[in-house]
C-alpha cells in the first residue's frame, strides 16, 4: 500500500485485511483437519504400539522438514515477487495437494498419507513468510499489533477447530468420506478468499534468486543478522515460545490423564482451555497496548508463563477425588473437586502470557525489519521454529522417556528455563525490560493520555525537546514513543548509584556544565551527534532543570548548537499533569491514584532543522500546553 493512500474502516472489516485473515484461518483449519484424522488414523492402522509412534513421529516430522529445506528459497521468493500473486499459487496448490490426501485418507494408503503431510510443509513452508510480510504493506503502524493479534487469536482458534473436527470426524463411519470432502471444500475456500487480497509490491524485485537449498538458508540469516539486535532476540524469543508451546500442547493428554486422572473429554477440555487463553490472550495485547507496539508486555507475558507452568508443575493429590474403583474421573467430576478447576486456570494463564509474549515481537520485527528484507527475516525465523521445534521433541524424549521424569518435572524445568530464557534476552536488550517497567509506571500507576505520536518519524534521527516537570518525564515521553529515544541526563542524577544501572539500560547521555566539566560536556555534545548520525531519536530537556514552579522556563541555546552540527528535524513535546506529583519538586508524597492521576503527551509536528530557534522551540511547546487545555475543557 502506498504511503499517500488512506488507512479506512476497521481492521477485520477491511478488504485490506479480511481476506488475508480468512486464507490463513482455512489454511490453518484445513492442515489441522487432515493432520490429526492422519495422526489418528496411522495410529490406529498400525499393528504395536511401537509402529504407531513410529508412523505419528515420521509425520510430524515430515511436515517441518520442508521448512529446513525451503524456507530460504520461500523468504527470497516472497522479497522479489508481488505477495498477493505468490499466495493466489500457494493456495492453488493446495487444491491438488488436497485431492491427494482425499485419495489417502478413502484409501488409507501409509505411504501416500506420509507424502500428503510432506507437501502439506511443503505449501506452509512458503506461505509463512508471506502471510507476515504481506500485513506493514496494508496496515498502519499503529495497526500492526492489533493486525498480528487477530492473526494469532484466529489461528489458534482453527488449529482448535480443526484438530476437534479431525479427530472426532475420522472416528466415526463416513468418517474418511467426511474428512475427505472437507479437506477439499477448505482448501478451495482458501483460494477463493485469496484472489480478494490487495496487490502488494515486491520489496526486492532485484533480489537475485538461487535454488540452492544451503544458499539461500544462507542468504536469508544473513538478512536476519543485518537487523538490528532486538529482531534477532526476538526472533530467539519467538522460536523459544514454541518450543514451549510444541511441549505443552504433546503433553498435555498424558498430562490430563496421569496428572489430573482425567477421561478424554477432559483432555479435549483443556486443549479448547490451552488455545482459546492464547486467542484471548492475543486479541487484550492489542488493548493492553493501546493500538501500538508495546514491548513492556513482552515481560510481563513471560512472568506469567513462567508463573503458570510452575503453578501447573505442582501436582495434586488426585487420589483424593477419585471414587473408589473408579479410574479415570470425568470433567463433571473433576470440576465438582474444586481443587482440580484451578489447574484450568493454570492452563489458561500459560495461554494468555504466551498471547501477550508473541504479538508485539512479531508485530516488532515486520515494524523494524528494513522493508527489502522483511521476508528473508521471517524465513529464518521460520527455520528457527522448526529448529525449536525439533529441539522439543527431543527435550521431551530424553527427560520423559531417557531420565523417566514426570510431565510435572518437565514442566517444572520448562518454568525455569523460561525465566533463564527471559533474563538472557532482557540482559542483551534492555529495551523489553526498560518499556516494562516504563510500561507498569506510566500505564499501570497513572491515565496517560498521548496526542500526535504519530508525529514521532518511525525511522529516521530527529531531536525531541520538551519541557521539565518532574525526574520521570523521559519515561512517559519513551511510553508514547514507537522508538527507543537516547535522553541527555544531568551527569549527576545519571551517576547515582540508585539510578544509575537504568540510565545505562536506557543508553542515556550523562552531560555536565560546561564551566563544572568542560570535558564531559564537549563528549555529551560528541554522543549526540553520534546517535543522530546512527539515525537514532535523541530527546532534551532545553530548559536544563526541573521546573520549580510549574511553568516553563527559557529554552537554553544548546538546542541550536546540536542542530548546527547534525541538520535533523526537531519534535516539540509537551507534558502535562505531572506537577505537584510525588516525581515533581512540588511533591506530594503519596501513591498515584489511578482515577485523578491522568497525564498528557502532546507531540508537535516537525520542525525543519534550518528554522529550528530555542525561542521559537519553546513558544511551540507552549502552543501544546495550550492545546491542550482548551481540549481538556
Amino acid at each position: 500500500m502506498k504511503d499517500n493512500q488512506p488507512y479506512q474502516g476497521t481492521l477485520l472489516g477491511s478488504k485490506r485485511f479480511l481476506p488475508l485473515f480468512i486464507t490463513q484461518f482455512f489454511s490453518a483449519i484445513n492442515d489441522n483437519v487432515y493432520k490429526q484424522s492422519v495422526l489418528i488414523l496411522l495410529i490406529f492402522q498400525a499393528a504395536t504400539l511401537a509402529d504407531g509412534a513410529l508412523y505419528s513421529n515420521i509425520a510430524a516430522g515430515l511436515f517441518i522438514l520442508p521448512f529446513f529445506l525451503f524456507s530460504g528459497m520461500a523468504g527470497q521468493l516472497a522479497e522479489k515477487t508481488e505477495k498477493s500473486k505468490l499466495i493466489r499459487i500457494v493456495k492453488l496448490c493446495e487444491i491438488p495437494i488436497m485431492v491427494v490426501g482425499a485419495v489417502s485418507i478413502l484409501t488409507q494408503y501409509v505411504w501416500l498419507m506420509l507424502a500428503t503431510v510432506f507437501l502439506m510443509g511443503v505449501q506452509s513452508t512458503f506461505f509463512g513468510p508471506l502471510k507476515y510480510s504481506i500485513l506493514p504493506q496494508h496496515v498502519a503502524p499503529n495497526e500492526l499489533t492489533k493486525a498480528n493479534g487477530l492473526v494469532e487469536s484466529g489461528t489458534f482458534v482453527a488449529i482448535l477447530i480443526g484438530t476437534i473436527f479431525g479427530t472426532y470426524y475420522i472416528t466415526q463411519s463416513v468418517g474418511p468420506t467426511l474428512i475427505s470432502i472437507a479437506v477439499l471444500v477448505l482448501a478451495v475456500m482458501g483460494y477463493v478468499s485469496s484472489r480478494f487480497i490487495p496487490i502488494s509490491e515486491a520489496n526486492e524485485p532485484n533480489l537475485k534468486f538461487t535454488y540452492n537449498i544451503f544458499s539461500s538458508t544462507k542468504n536469508v540469516f544473513s538478512a536476519l543478522n543485518s537487523q538490528t539486535e532486538s529482531v534477532g532476540k526476538s526472533v530467539l524469543g519467538i522460536s523459544w515460545f514454541w518450543l514451549i508451546g510444541a511441549i505443552v500442547l504433546t503433553s498435555l493428554p498424558n498430562y490430563v490423564k496421569h496428572t489430573m486422572s482425567g477421561d478424554e473429554l477432559v483432555v479435549t477440555s483443556a486443549l479448547v482451555v490451552f488455545s482459546l487463553s492464547i486467542a484471548i490472550g492475543s486479541l487484550l495485547c492489542e488493548k493492553l497496548s493501546r493500538s501500538r507496539i508495546e514491548l513492556g508486555i513482552v515481560p510481563f507475558g513471560a512472568i506469567l508463563i513462567t508463573l503458570f507452568l510452575y503453578l501447573l508443575s505442582q501436582e495434586p493429590a488426585i487420589s483424593s477425588y477419585l471414587p473408589q474403583n473408579l479410574e479415570l474421573l470425568t470433567l463433571e467430576q473433576l470440576l465438582e473437586t474444586g481443587d482440580m478447576l484451578w489447574h484450568f486456570v493454570w492452563m489458561a494463564g500459560i495461554g494468555i502470557g504466551s498471547g501477550f509474549y508473541t504479538v508485539p515481537l512479531y508485530a516488532l520485527i515486520q515494524q523494524r525489519t528494513e522493508e527489502s528484507s522483511r521476508s528473508r527475516v521471517i524465513a529464518a525465523n521460520n527455520v528457527l521454529n522448526a529448529l525449536f521445534m525439533v529441539g522439543s521433541a527431543i527435550l521431551s524424549i530424553v527427560t520423559l522417556s531417557v531420565f523417566e521424569w514426570s510431565i510435572s518435572e518437565l514442566l517444572l524445568l520448562l518454568a525455569g528455563l523460561n525465566l533463564l530464557i527471559s533474563v538472557y534476552i532482557y540482559t542483551k536488550v534492555p529495551e523489553f525490560f526498560l518499556r516494562f517497567i516504563i510500561y507498569i509506571l506510566a500505564i499501570c500507576m497513572y491515565r496517560v493520555r498521548t496526542k500526535g505520536e504519530s508525529n514521532i518519524p518511525d525511522e529516521g534521527a530527529a531531536v525531541i525537546v520538551c519541557n521539565h516537570v518532574s525526574f520521570v518525564d523521559w519515561m512517559f515521553i519513551l511510553a508514547a514513543s514507537p522508538r527507543p529515544i537516547r535522553f541527555m541526563v544531568f551527569a549527576p542524577i545519571y551517576y547515582s548509584p540508585a539510578l544509575h544501572w537504568l540510565f545505562k539500560m536506557a543508553k542515556a547521555i550523562p552531560i555536565n556544565s560546561e564551566k563544572t566539566n568542560p570535558e564531559a560536556f564537549k563528549k555529551a555534545f560528541d554522543e549526540v551527534a553520534a546517535a543522530l548520525n546512527k539515525g537514532e531519536l535523541v530527546g532534551i530537556f532545553p530548559e536544563g532543570k526541573l521546573t520549580s514552579d510549574g511553568s516553563i522556563d527559557i529554552f537554553r541555546r544548546g538546542i541550536e548548537r546540536i542542530i548546527e552540527r547534525s541538520p535533523v528535524p526537531v519534535i516539540p513535546v509537551h507534558l502535562g499533569g505531572l506537577w505537584g506529583s510525588m516525581f515533581s519538586r512540588k511533591a506530594k508524597w503519596q501513591l498515584p491514584r489511578l482515577k485523578w492521576s491522568l497525564v498528557s503527551v502532546a507531540v508537535g509536528t516537525p520542525i525543519a532543522a534550518d528554522k529550528v530557534v530555542a525561542d521559537d522551540l519553546r513558544e511551540q511547546v507552549l502552543a501544546l500546553k495550550a492545546l491542550h487545555s482548551k481540549d481538556s475543557d
